[in-house]
């Protein structure tokens, strides 16, 4: 396993709103969790196929045959960013997209808005594709595994699953862009007292 350190970006009413998500002591929870209230074990092994992340990851705002909703409302899956490089074999040329410019895309309702916020966080990440494992997130961004051509393999997703816990999360910042520059500018951020760093789980024994 990996640990992989992430961003999420969200668009959120306000700082209130964002504090909640630290303070409320519920992590990052899936549009499907949220729409719902309350999942069980069982529903979640329906939910995690090779399908649905698919669709997930290419398919987000498809309107669902039976839910009659887009499949973003009900995904169990959660998009996370961690960055990624593109090869332009025509200018011999490697493009770095960075964590934080997708988060803040992202953050910021595409453009839309003014405010970002952005969620540090760390997931484990499995060596090869294993949707079906809950505990594991799956590296979409990686070519040599997820081969299928996808139009956003440049967003560097880390595809979570069902929740990111609370103590996984380390802060969120609030990003705000100049509307004279249009640079982005941090304004605050808040780190959560709860957070557990993944060096617990270090390979390192003590001696008994």
């Amino acid at each position: 396993m990996i640990v992989q350190w992430c961003l999420k970006g969200l668009a959120l009413r306000d700082d209130a709103e964002a504090d909640a998500i630290i303070s409320g002591q519920e992590g990052l929870l899936a549009n499907w969790w949220r729409s719902v209230g309350e999942v069980t074990p069982a529903e979640i092994r329906q939910k995690l196929t090779d399908r649905n992340a698919d669709r997930h990851v290419n398919h987000f705002s498809d309107v669902d045959p039976v839910t009659k909703a887009p499949f973003s409302a009900h995904s169990p899956f959660i998009s996370l960013t961690a960055g990624t490089v593109e090869r332009d074999s025509f200018t011999h040329t490697n493009h770095v997209h960075r964590a934080l410019q997708v988060a803040l895309w992202f953050g910021t309702d595409f453009g839309r808005r003014p405010t970002a916020y952005v969620y540090t966080c760390w997931t484990l990440v499995g060596p090869r594709r294993a949707v079906e494992v809950e505990s594991v997130a799956e590296e979409v961004r990686d070519l040599n595994t997820y081969r299928r051509y996808s139009e956003y393999q440049t967003e560097g997703e880390i595809l979570a699953k069902v929740i990111v816990p609370d103590n996984q999360v380390l802060k969120y910042e609030r990003w705000d862009r100049d509307v004279a520059t249009g640079r982005f500018m941090r304004n605050g951020s808040k780190t959560n007292p709860r957070f557990t760093p993944p060096t617990k789980l270090s390979n390192v024994r003590e001696l008994i």
